[in-house]
């Protein structure tokens, strides 16, 4: 997964790219040549040079669609793609675009879904962990096996690259070894989600002793270590918990947001000209961003990394940029969140922030 703060501290000129990469028909590679063909003459059109466009063709080939229906998220600079992201769905409007700041709310789109977690199948036998961080970083680590290898189980469903680990013969382990093992790798990945799977009296136990240290612990019905088990069960449901966590985070957000907005004194703002006086003084803790109402909306901004101080961003030196590149931006910038959001009646111009507590 590509590191928005890496992106805001490059230098631009960028392209940002996001369009319908569907493969799901028996002429799917022409269409997709078609595409890109019809893209790469708009990023020309656009003033984009030919390095860039070059850089953006070969991520194309290099990587071609999966089939069946998605979209894809290109950006990048001069020098390199800094982000090619996979979405879920096709994008309802194709982007093209050429701008000194990058378009990131689809890649936070994709993100706001990416909960780092831990999955921990259990039974009274043996027990695996699974892991997935907030950056989505690959990597592998056995934990000193002992006894006979429990079966491999296939996770070819488990997509998104994932941390793995796999403890074996807990008969030989006190459960609070293992809790301990747990509570190691959720800290290392910063799980917010903690997923107990398997036997139903090995997850109780192991319930009972894991400090959860404010993480979510939800307990899953599916899933078992039971040789030739399929895990395509437990996956789906490891999703749909995920999915309600990040719902009900989302409803907690707007919730504080709409109790603050109808305070005298309330933390939170509404309406793009304070969003943006809000972000130049760095008090922003969450940004609320509705993307359809903001449409094409301008601020008076400069570069990354924050287009909203320096020189660059007053009335002298500034230009005007799109308030949809330029807000995300300097949220990022000074450490806010950002939140988006759909049809928020108080979230004027369709913008709006948290503030930060006095």
């Amino acid at each position: 997964m590509a590191d928005l703060r890496r992106i805001i501290r490059k230098h631009g000129p960028f392209a940002s790219v996001c369009f319908d990469s569907s493969y799901d028909a028996e002429d799917a590679a022409r269409g997709t040549e078609l595409r890109w063909r019809s893209i790469d003459a708009e990023l020309d059109r656009s003033g984009a040079r030919p390095r860039i466009r070059r850089l953006l063709a070969q991520a194309i080939e290099l990587h071609p669609p999966p089939h069946g229906r998605c979209g894809r998220l290109l950006i990048a600079d001069e020098t390199e793609v800094l982000a090619d992201e996979r979405l879920p769905n096709p994008p309802h409007d194709r982007i093209v675009r050429m701008s000194p700041l990058p378009y990131l709310l689809p890649l936070i789109e994709v993100q706001a879904e990416k909960i780092p977690h831990v999955v921990a199948l259990v039974d009274r036998v043996s027990s695996e962990l699974y892991a997935l961080d907030g950056h989505g970083g690959e990597a592998e680590q056995t934990l000193r096996d002992v006894g006979h290898p429990a079966p491999e189980i296939r996770r070819d469903d488990w997509t998104h690259r994932t941390i793995r680990e796999r403890v074996e013969n807990t008969t030989r382990r006190d459960i609070r070894e293992f809790a301990g093992e747990l509570d190691r790798l959720a800290d290392t990945v910063h799980a917010e989600v903690v997923v107990l799977a398997g036997e139903a009296r090995a997850r109780t136990e192991l319930r009972a002793v894991f400090d959860a240290k404010g993480r979510d612990v939800v307990e899953a019905e599916a899933g078992t270590l039971m040789p030739g088990s399929d895990p395509k069960a437990l996956d789906a449901e490891v999703r749909e918990i995920l999915h309600r966590v990040a719902a009900l985070r989302h409803r907690r957000v707007l919730d504080r947001f709409a109790a603050e907005i109808d305070r005298p004194d309330g933390l939170a703002v509404a309406g793009l000209a304070a969003t943006t006086t809000a972000l130049r003084a760095a008090t922003v803790e969450r940004l609320l961003l509705d993307s359809s109402a903001l449409g094409d909306r301008l601020v008076l901004a400069g570069t990354a990394p924050n287009p909203l101080l320096g020189p660059a961003a007053n009335a002298a030196a500034g230009e005007m940029r799109r308030a949809d590149e330029a807000l995300p931006v300097a949220a990022l910038a000074i450490g806010a969140e950002i939140v988006l959001v759909d049809a928020v009646a108080a979230l004027r111009d369709g913008a709006g922030a948290l503030l930060r507590r006095r």
